[in-house]
């Protein structure tokens, strides 16, 4: 799955963070990281380099874990 797409889907779980999601995952595609099964393989492999992603810090790295595990856990 796209990460623009799941992002913009995981808005209606955190309404309060929408601008958050939008700014990360515009951060993410900059990087490179397009779908969601290379963020969460990424994520896995060294979450402490999600930080080292421009416009990524340790909250929006946090964020970041909890959406993989979600998408990992309902396996979308």
């Amino acid at each position: 799955m796209v990460v623009k797409e799941y992002f913009i889907a995981c808005e209606v779980w955190f309404p309060e963070r929408k601008a958050e999601l939008r700014r990360i995952s515009l951060a993410l595609r900059r990087e490179g990281i397009l779908t969601m099964e290379d963020l969460c393989a990424r994520q896995r492999a060294s979450p402490e380099q999600m930080t080292k992603i421009r416009d990524i810090g340790e909250k929006s790295a946090q964020l970041i874990a909890a959406l993989c595990k979600q998408y990992e856990d309902n396996e979308f």
